[in-house]
């Protein structure tokens, strides 16, 4: 998503409530809000700050994401840990190789033609990312949990 407009948007659709909701928490009428987002009226888009108020809001990542794809990157949020154990790190490697296989799959698909379409390429990169994303987080899990006993001495 390489659009900040499409970005916003996508924030306010999973906050319940939706645009009238994000209006409200941050501090505006909905009419406020859609001047801003479409610069209407004299106004000017939204400040860098109610951005990411609205990410905070909506709980989710999309405005980095959208930071990340701007610059020609890959956003990967960096895992939370719980309790992690060897079944824990099967699940995230199973998780990891159904991710890639699922690339695999659509890249496969998209050749039976021998072309690969500007869509086909865009969902591609969209379950690449997801795999890499998938792999950082074994691979962060699998540090964490033997960085934690080597640390213990029950190496």
């Amino acid at each position: 998503m390489v659009d900040i407009k499409e970005t916003v948007k996508a924030m306010c659709k999973v906050l319940p409530g939706g645009r009238s909701a994000m209006a409200g928490g941050l501090g505006m009428s909905l009419a406020e809000f859609n001047n801003n987002l479409y610069e209407k009226n004299g106004c000017r888009f939204f400040e860098h700050h109610e951005l990411e108020a609205m990410e905070d809001l909506s709980g989710t990542n999309l405005l980095a994401v959208y930071f990340s794809q701007r610059r020609g990157g890959m956003h990967v949020d960096i895992p939370t840990y719980e309790e992690l154990d060897q079944v824990c790190l099967f699940e995230k490697a199973i998780r990891t190789a159904a991710n890639r296989g699922h690339v695999d799959q659509i890249i496969e698909k998209s050749l039976e033609d021998g072309v690969i379409t500007k869509e086909e390429a865009a969902e591609i990169m969209n379950y690449h990312n997801l795999h890499i994303a998938a792999r950082e987080n074994e691979v962060r899990s699998i540090v964490r949990l033997y960085s934690k006993q080597s640390k213990a001495g029950n190496k």
